[in-house]
C-alpha cells in the first residue's frame, strides 16, 4: 500500500468514527455541534487526524482531533491539559479567545479523541514570503504571544535541577532516538552540556507559559487586517519555560520558510556568523525577554532554543525513527553539534 493510499485509509477510518463521537457527546456539546457533519479532514506530519465539523450552509463550528500513534497520543493528552489550564487562568482574560477550547474528550473503539471549539482565521504561510508583509505579520504575531508571556511571567532562580530539565533531559531525548550512534555525539553533547550548564545555573530568570511551536503554520490571521485570530496546536506548550523560545521559533522558522533551508542549517550558520535582519533583531530585542545584563547571549539563546526544538522532534519520533528521521538528524542535530 502506498503512503498516499494508507493516509486516505486512515482518514476514512477516523471520519467513520465521527458519528459515534457526536452521538456519545450529544449532552455535552452545543446542539449545532452535535448535529454537524464532516466538512474537512487531514492528517498532519505528526500523524494527528484533524476533522473539521460544520452544519450545512454554516461556517465550521468545531474540530475533532485524534492521534494515530502512541507518541502522538502522549502529546495529544498534554495539549488537552494545556488548553484546559490556559482557559482556567484568570490572568489571561479575553486573550483566551485565540485558543481552542476543549468541549469534550474520550475514547471510542480504543481511539482517543477530543472535540475543540473552532478558531477562525487563516494560516497565511505563503504571505511570509513577501518581505513587506512578513514584517507586519511577524510584528503582530510577536506582540500577540507577548501578552501570554507577560501575563503568566514568574521570576525564579534556576538551579541544577532546572538545568537538568532544560539541558540534560533534552540531550537524553536525542540519545534515546539513536543520535548516540554517531561516533562524536557523546563528546560533543558533553561539551554542549557543560557550556549551557554554566550559562543557566544560578541565574535569576523569567519564565512563563509558552506555546512551544510558534511558527506561521500555527497562527491564524484575518486575511484583511493581518490581526491574529487564533493560535492552534499547543502540544509543545509549557507553563514554565523561557519566553524567548516562541520568538526564536517565529524568527528562525519564518526564515526557514522563505529560504528553503533546514532549521539546523540556519542555526549552524547563525552560530558561526550571526546575522539578523533589522526586522528579526527588532522582534527579538523587543519581545524575547533578554535580561538587562544581556542574558542570554544570542549564542546561548540559539543553543537552548535549538536543543528544545530537536529534543521535541526526537520524542515525537522515538518509536518510529526511520531513514527519513536519520536524514533529518544528520542535518539538524549532528551538523549543529559539530559547529558548537
Amino acid at each position: 500500500m502506498s503512503h498516499a493510499t494508507h493516509t486516505r485509509s486512515e482518514l476514512a477510518d477516523a471520519c467513520a468514527l465521527v458519528p459515534r463521537i457526536l452521538a456519545g457527546e450529544a449532552r455535552s456539546l452545543p446542539r449545532s455541534t452535535a448535529r454537524s457533519l464532516v466538512a474537512a479532514a487531514r492528517l498532519t506530519g505528526t500523524r494527528m487526524t484533524i476533522v473539521t465539523l460544520a452544519t450545512a450552509g454554516d461556517p465550521p463550528c468545531a474540530v475533532i482531533k485524534m492521534p494515530m500513534t502512541a507518541e502522538g497520543a502522549h502529546a495529544f493528552a498534554w495539549e488537552g491539559d494545556a488548553l484546559v489550564a490556559l482557559h482556567a487562568d484568570e490572568r489571561l482574560g479575553g486573550w483566551t479567545r485565540l485558543v481552542p477550547r476543549p468541549l469534550a474528550a474520550g475514547s471510542v473503539l480504543d481511539q482517543p479523541y477530543r472535540v475543540d471549539s473552532f478558531v477562525r482565521g487563516r494560516a497565511l504561510v505563503e504571505r511570509f514570503a513577501d518581505p513587506t508583509v512578513r514584517g507586519v505579520l511577524m510584528e503582530e504575531a510577536a506582540a500577540t504571544i507577548h501578552v501570554l508571556h507577560q501575563a503568566t511571567a514568574s521570576t525564579v532562580t534556576r538551579d541544577a535541577d532546572v538545568a537538568e530539565l532544560w539541558i540534560d533531559a533534552r540531550l537524553a531525548d536525542l540519545s534515546r532516538s539513536g543520535a548516540d550512534r554517531h561516533p562524536r555525539f557523546l563528546s560533543r553533547a558533553a561539551r554542549l552540556r557543560e557550556e549551557l550548564h554554566d550559562a543557566v545555573t544560578g541565574r535569576t530568570l523569567t519564565t512563563s507559559w509558552i506555546h512551544g511551536d510558534y511558527w506561521p503554520g500555527n497562527l491564524l490571521f484575518s486575511p484583511d487586517s493581518f490581526e491574529v485570530c487564533g493560535i492552534v496546536d499547543w502540544d509543545a506548550a509549557d507553563p514554565a519555560d523561557l519566553p524567548m523560545h516562541d520568538l526564536m521559533q517565529l524568527v528562525l522558522y519564518t526564515r526557514r520558510l522563505y529560504s528553503g533551508q533546514e532549521l539546523g542549517q540556519i542555526v549552524r550558520a547563525q552560530l558561526r556568523h550571526p546575522s539578523l535582519s533589522a526586522a528579526e533583531r527588532r522582534i527579538l530585542d523587543r519581545y524575547a525577554g533578554w535580561l538587562p545584563d544581556g542574558w542570554p547571549s544570542y549564542r546561548h539563546a540559539l543553543l537552548l532554543y535549538w536543543l528544545r526544538h530537536v529534543a521535541l522532534h526526537a520524542r515525537q519520533n522515538s518509536g518510529s525513527a526511520d531513514w527519513r528521521y536519520r536524514r533529518w538528524e544528520t542535518t539538524n542535530v549532528h551538523a549543529v553539534l559539530e559547529a558548537v
